[in-house]
């Protein structure tokens, strides 16, 4: 019985040695940033974050601040990369859907920024908010197009009809 136990005291301690070692080499740098949006249109907490369509990190919370003006809509990001990554301070934050009806995320967009890099629990600006059409007014405007769709068809039907059709050559 104490032999028994012995065993599986070194093979546990064997088996924390490695994870260890495995978890000691992984090494994750860390960051925390902010963005103020005027409507984040979706995105909840564990939404995933996107620089250059790179998977980067997570949102941590979304807190709704209507008092402040200049921050309606608070976004708080938890970037986590196993490599060093610099986020410039004039980067932009936008929320985007993945696909047609895919889940919201944020996106990181450094395209037009040169600036120093954005410290622990700065603040990035994020992009002027988009017009969202509503399932309605996507309706209306599908209902209009089909109306115009079948306008047409009618319309080339009448103009048809009214061309006399061409006689064939007939023989004598």
């Amino acid at each position: 019985m104490l032999r028994k136990s012995v065993l599986i005291f070194i093979v546990l301690v064997a088996v924390a040695a490695i994870c260890i070692l495995f978890v000691g080499r992984v090494r994750l740098d860390r960051q925390v940033v902010k963005s103020c949006f005027a409507d984040v249109r979706g995105p909840k907490s564990g939404a995933v974050v996107r620089l250059a369509g790179v998977d980067v990190g997570r949102v941590r919370s979304v807190h709704a601040e209507p008092q402040n003006k200049n921050c309606p809509a608070e976004v708080e990001m938890d970037i986590a990369t196993s490599y060093e990554l610099s986020i410039p301070k004039d980067a932009l934050t936008d929320v985007e859907t993945a696909g047609v009806l895919g889940e919201r995320f944020v996106s990181i967009d450094v395209s037009q920024s040169s600036g120093a890099t954005i410290e622990n629990y700065g603040y990035l600006k994020s992009k002027p908010a988009k017009r969202q059409l509503s399932f309605e007014e996507d309706l209306r405007a599908a209902r209009a197009l089909v109306e115009l769709e079948a306008a047409e068809r009618a319309s080339e039907k009448a103009s048809t009809a009214k061309t006399p059709a061409m006689s064939q050559n007939s023989k004598p």
